[in-house]
C-alpha cells in the first residue's frame, strides 16, 4: 500500500516487479514492469493500462495488467479524455459496482507522450489523490526510456539526413542526367550495402523506364531481368507507397507480387517513389541479401524525398527545347554582360553581320541532281535468228569503226540451208524449161511458182548468212555487250547482244528530285562535274524535262541536256553531279527554302 503522502513503506521488500524492471532488456519488457510494479504499489488494482506514441504519432497499448489479454477495452474513455484534458482524471461511474478508474497523463515535458489508466477497488477522495500522486513520480521513471527513444529517433534522423545529403552532394558534380543516375544508384549500393539498386523513370505514357542499375555501365533494356525491375517499380506507383518483401510490420497489406519475384533465395526487395511537385518521376528499388528493419525503409524515403527534386530539374534540363536552350541562351546574356569577356562581343556582332548579309545579300541559286553521261544516239545490236555464237571480238568499253565485225553467229546450218534451196531453184527452173518446151502450160504455171519459192528462200538464206556477221554501224564505242564467255552458247531472235554509242555524241541524264523540278525550265543551263574527270567543269544546256520515276524511295524526274563543249574523255555510263542554274535569290531563302517546303506540306497534311 501507498500511504497519504504517497511514499513506499519501507519495510516493503523488493519484489518480482523490481526486478523485472532492473532487468528488463527492451523498451517493451520495461513497460510492463512498470505498470506492474505501479499497479503492486498502489494495491487493489483491478486493471491497469499504459498507452504510448508511436512514431506514427498515434497511441498504442505499451502494457497491459495482469495479463496481456486482460480485457481493458472500458478504460479507452478515460484514456481519451486524460489525452484531452491534460491532467489527471477520476471516473466514478463505476462506484455502483465497487470500484473507480483513475487515469494520469504522462508529459515530462509538457507533451503528453502517454497515459496510465488504473481499475481500482472504491476509496476515499484522499486516498485517489493518493494514487495519483504515486503516478505522478511513478512516471518519472518512464521518462528516461521516453527520452531514449526520442534520441535514437533523432539521431536516426539524423544519420538518413547526412546520408540523403552526401548523396545529393555528389549528384551536384553530374551535369548530364544519365551519368546523374549511374552515380546514384552507385552511391546508394556502396553506402547501403545492397545487392544491386536500380532507378527508373516515368516516361510520357506514364511507365517507368529503367534508366540506371548499379554495377552495370549498360544493360539489355527489353530482358527479363529489366521487365522485372520496372514492374517492381510500377507497383510501388500505382499504390503510392513504399512495398517491400518479405512485408514489414505494419504493411502487410500492400500487395508486392513483382517484389516477391525479386526477394529470391532469402533475400529482399525494396521501393520508394521518387516524387517532386506533388507528381511521381520515377522509383527506387533497391534488391539485398536479407531482409531488413523499418530504419532502411525510412533511409530510403528520405534519401528519395531529397533527390526527386534534383533528378527532376535535371531531366528538364536534359530536353533541348525545354531546357538546355532556355539554360545556355541564359549563359550566353549574362556572357555579354560580363565586361572580362570581350571575344563574347565580337563574336554576337559578326553573327548579327553574318544574319544582316544572309538577309539582304543575293547569290546564284542552283539544282544538284546526279548526272549520267548518256550517248546521244545509242544503236542497238540484236540477234537476227537463233542461233549459236561463233566468235566475240569485241566487248563493252572498245572503239570500232563503221563496218567493224564485233561478233559472228553459226552460220553453217544456213549454208546447208542455201544449198538445198540453190538445188532445189536449179531443178525446179529445168523442169520448168521442159514443161515450156512441150508447150505444157499448166504444169509450167505451177513449176515457175515452185521456182519463184525456191528463189525467195535462197535469197532468205543468204541474207542470214549475211547477217550472221554482227558489224558496228558507226564509229563509236560499245557500250554494253560481252560474248566472249558465251561462246557456242544459243541466242534467241531479239536478244540485245550489244550497244554501240558514238564517241564525238553525248547527252547528261539529271535526276532531279520532285520538289525542285518547278524551277527547271527547258533552256537553262548548268555545269556537271563526273566522278572521273573532278578536275573538270563540263557545261550543258537543259534540252528536254521528262517525267517522273521512283528510284531510291525517291521520286526523280528525268532531265535531259545537251553538253555545249566537247572532251575526249567521256565514256558513256560515267556518273557525277550536274547543277541548274535557276537564277538569283536571297542567301536566306536558298538555305531554308527546303525546310519550309517541307513544313508546308506537313502542316497541309496534319491541320483540318
Amino acid at each position: 500500500m501507498i500511504d497519504q503522502n504517497g511514499n513506499r513503506p519501507a519495510a516493503a521488500p523488493a519484489d518480482s516487479a523490481w526486478a523485472r524492471l532492473t532487468e528488463a532488456e527492451d523498451a517493451a519488457a520495461y513497460c510492463r514492469a512498470w505498470l506492474a510494479l505501479q499497479c503492486e504499489q498502489v494495491g487493489g488494482v483491478r486493471a491497469g493500462l499504459l498507452l504510448l506514441e508511436s512514431q506514427s504519432r498515434s497511441f498504442v497499448p505499451a502494457a497491459v495488467w495482469p495479463g496481456d489479454y486482460t480485457d481493458v477495452t472500458y478504460l479507452g474513455k478515460l484514456a481519451e479524455r486524460c489525452l484531452r484534458e491534460h491532467e489527471g482524471q477520476v471516473d466514478r461511474s463505476t462506484a455502483a459496482e465497487g470500484h473507480v478508474l483513475v487515469g494520469y497523463p504522462i508529459d515530462p515535458d509538457g507533451q503528453v507522450v502517454g497515459v496510465v489508466v488504473l481499475d481500482l477497488t472504491l476509496r476515499s477522495d484522499v486516498e485517489l489523490r493518493a494514487v495519483l500522486r504515486a503516478l505522478h513520480w511513478g512516471a518519472g521513471r518512464l521518462e528516461g526510456i521516453l527520452y531514449q527513444r526520442r534520441l535514437d529517433e533523432v539521431r536516426a534522423s539524423m544519420t538518413r539526413s547526412t546520408l540523403a545529403l552526401e548523396i545529393v552532394a555528389c549528384l551536384g558534380d553530374e551535369m548530364r542526367l544519365d551519368a546523374a543516375l549511374v552515380r546514384l544508384v552507385n552511391e546508394i549500393a556502396n553506402r547501403l550495402q545492397c545487392e544491386r539498386v536500380a532507378i527508373g523513370l516515368t516516361a510520357k505514357d506514364d511507365r517507368v523506364r529503367l534508366r540506371a542499375l548499379s554495377g552495370s555501365a549498360w544493360f539489355e533494356r527489353k530482358s527479363a531481368f529489366a521487365a522485372a525491375l520496372e514492374n517492381a517499380m510500377e507497383e510501388a506507383l500505382d499504390q503510392g507507397c513504399p512495398v517491400s518483401a518479405p512485408p514489414l510490420p505494419g504493411r502487410e497489406a500492400v500487395i508486392a507480387v513483382a517484389h516477391g519475384d525479386l526477394a529470391v533465395s532469402g533475400g529482399a526487395a525494396y521501393t520508394v517513389a521518387l516524387t517532386a511537385g506533388g507528381r511521381a518521376i520515377g522509383a527506387l528499388t533497391c534488391q539485398l541479401a536479407a531482409p531488413r528493419d523499418a530504419a532502411f525503409l525510412a533511409s530510403l524515403e528520405a534519401l528519395a524525398a531529397l533527390v526527386a527534386p534534383q533528378l527532376r530539374l535535371q531531366s528538364e534540363l536534359s530536353h533541348w527545347l525545354t531546357g538546355t536552350w532556355i539554360e545556355r541562351s541564359r549563359e550566353w546574356l549574362r556572357s555579354l554582360r560580363d565586361p572580362r569577356r570581350p571575344g563574347m562581343w565580337a563574336t554576337a556582332a559578326l553573327i548579327a553581320i553574318v544574319a544582316i548579309v544572309l538577309g539582304f545579300a543575293h547569290g546564284e541559286y542552283r539544282i544538284a541532281a546526279r548526272a549520267v553521261v548518256e550517248g546521244e544516239v545509242q544503236r542497238a545490236i540484236v540477234a537476227p535468228f537463233e542461233g549459236f555464237v561463233a566468235t566475240a571480238r569485241l566487248r563493252a568499253g572498245q572503239r570500232v569503226k563503221a563496218g567493224e565485225v564485233l561478233a559472228t553467229l553459226d552460220d553453217r546450218d544456213l549454208l546447208l540451208e542455201r544449198q538445198k534451196w540453190r538445188s532445189e531453184a536449179e531443178q525446179t527452173d529445168r523442169k520448168y524449161r521442159d514443161a515450156l518446151a512441150k508447150h505444157d502450160r499448166a504444169n509450167a504455171r505451177i513449176l515457175s511458182a515452185q521456182l519463184a519459192e525456191a528463189t525467195a528462200q535462197l535469197d532468205l538464206a543468204e541474207q542470214k548468212i549475211s547477217r550472221a556477221r554482227l558489224t558496228s554501224p558507226f564509229d563509236g564505242v560499245v557500250v554494253t555487250g560481252d560474248l566472249s564467255q558465251m561462246l557456242g552458247s544459243p541466242v534467241e531472235k531479239g536478244k540485245l547482244l550489244f550497244e554501240v554509242a558514238p564517241l564525238d555524241a553525248y547527252r547528261v541524264v539529271l535526276k532531279v528530285p520532285e520538289e525542285d523540278i518547278r524551277n527547271v525550265t527547258v533552256g537553262q543551263t548548268g555545269q556537271i562535274v563526273l566522278a572521273g574527270m573532278s578536275d573538270r567543269h563540263l557545261p550543258f544546256a537543259v534540252g528536254n524535262v521528262g517525267i517522273a520515276t521512283a528510284e531510291d524511295g525517291q521520286n526523280l524526274f528525268r532531265v535531259e541536256a545537251k553538253l555545249t563543249g566537247r572532251t575526249a574523255s567521256l565514256r558513256p555510263g560515267m556518273e557525277g553531279v550536274g547543277k541548274i542554274v535557276v537564277g538569283d535569290r536571297h542567301y536566306l531563302w536558298i538555305w531554308t527554302h527546303g525546310f519550309f517546303d517541307w513544313l508546308s506540306v506537313k502542316l497541309w497534311r496534319w491541320l483540318p
